[in-house]
């Protein structure tokens, strides 16, 4: 329950109990009551407001159970001493309904009616019909401000299940985001493991071969000493051509498994792969250059809106398809997601989590992002990134 929710309860009440005083208890008291019945009755009264005035959070159990047998036991013993029933019993017994919250509610609220009740039939000359105007206001009162406590419960109740909800979508949030870096480290450690594969299998098998070449050369290039000029000529220029290649084949072996800073589209058909594997999904990346080196933080990217472009077609279209287009056109490169679901109008469309991640995804590069509906239907993404 919020802060204004509590305040127009308490000012509904207090505005009930004004009601109350100024036409209905304070004349009363004054025409009926002598001079210190009449005071009695006014700081009874008073009391009374300063109980509805004190914030709720300011109570504490007992002090609300102390509260209410002092002031209604001081209100009885008053009409007992005075001989008169103004009505003090109603804004006891609204308070009593708002503010107990446990089964004793019923019991003081059943005790302090029936007191009055006994008293004005049995000991004062009121009209039967006066007595059940009299119990059917008390009741009232209760049911009213036991119904208020209630909706105020429902609304405190209301207000924790959704700050849980709250919570618990933050921390959704959070995992996914773990989940996805996880994902992401994963499979460039993956990449960059099969690269370091490829590099020592081409040092250890083609420079193992090279090296063997070379040494055979060097002891046939001894062996034809004395013998045709041009026989040796050919072998010192194999020689030549069998280092050299050496040479390439290590340099470009340390590079390949050294670097680190482009990771390529290989983690995209990694993920389509998978995805794939765990729907019934036909998917397919469609890429006219399928050596596009980017970044790795290209290449993150990519992968993250790959991945919130396949969790909203199977959520929200019921595609059986999705295809992606990467192509590298100049400074730019262009994405395409497209899908065949069940989409046939923009009225379809709907700004969620998942548009809106792929919004900042897009965002961070400097990208620009716009979708469509497709002819007959489907939906299409396309973004395109400086580079």
């Amino acid at each position: 329950m919020n802060a204004s929710t509590a305040s127009s309860r308490s000012r509904f009440l207090l505005i009930c109990f004004f009601i109350l005083i100024s036409f209905f208890l304070i004349p009363t008291a004054y025409l009926h009551e002598p001079t210190i019945p009449f005071i009695i009755s006014l700081i009874i009264i008073f009391c009374f407001l300063l109980m509805f005035l004190r914030p709720q959070k300011n109570w504490k159990p007992y002090q609300k159970d102390i509260a209410i047998i002092v002031i209604g036991t001081m209100s009885f013993i008053k009409v007992l001493f005075v001989g008169e029933e103004i009505g003090l019993s109603l804004p006891l017994v609204a308070f009593i309904g708002f503010h107990i919250l446990e089964r004793r509610r019923l019991y003081y609220a059943t005790f302090f009616g029936a007191c009055s009740f006994s008293y004005m039939y049995f000991y004062k000359d009121y009209l039967f019909e006066e007595v059940v105007g009299y119990v059917v206001a008390y009741i009232g009162w209760y049911i009213g401000a036991r119904g208020l406590s209630l909706q105020n419960q429902a609304k405190e109740s209301s207000q924790q299940h959704l700050k849980q909800l709250q919570e618990a979508h933050v921390e959704l949030q959070e995992a996914y985001s773990e989940l996805q870096e996880a994902s992401v480290n994963t499979l460039r450690a993956a990449v960059l493991e099969e690269r370091t594969r490829i590099a020592r299998d081409v040092h250890d098998a083609l420079g193992h071969s090279l090296t063997s070449l070379i040494v055979q050369l060097n002891a046939l290039k001894y062996m034809l000493q004395g013998g045709p000029s041009d026989a040796q000529e050919a072998v010192r220029d194999m020689l030549t051509v069998s280092k050299q290649s050496l040479d390439d084949i290590r340099s470009s072996v340390h590079t390949l498994a050294a670097d680190k800073s482009s990771l390529g589209i290989t983690p995209l058909r990694i993920l389509l792969s998978r995805a794939q594997q765990h729907t019934d999904i036909k998917m397919q990346l469609i890429s006219p250059n399928p050596d596009i080196p980017l970044s790795q933080q290209m290449t993150i990217t990519l992968y993250r809106i790959l991945q919130e472009a396949i969790t909203n077609s199977i959520r929200h279209s019921d595609a059986t398809e999705i295809f992606i287009t990467i192509e590298k056109k100049q400074n730019y490169l262009f994405l395409a997601i497209w899908d065949n679901g069940n989409m046939t109008n923009h009225h379809q469309i709907k700004l969620g989590s998942g548009l809106t991640d792929i919004a900042e995804q897009t965002k961070q590069l400097n990208g620009d992002l716009s979708y469509s509906i497709r002819e007959p239907h489907g939906f299409q993404i396309d973004i395109s990134f400086p580079l």
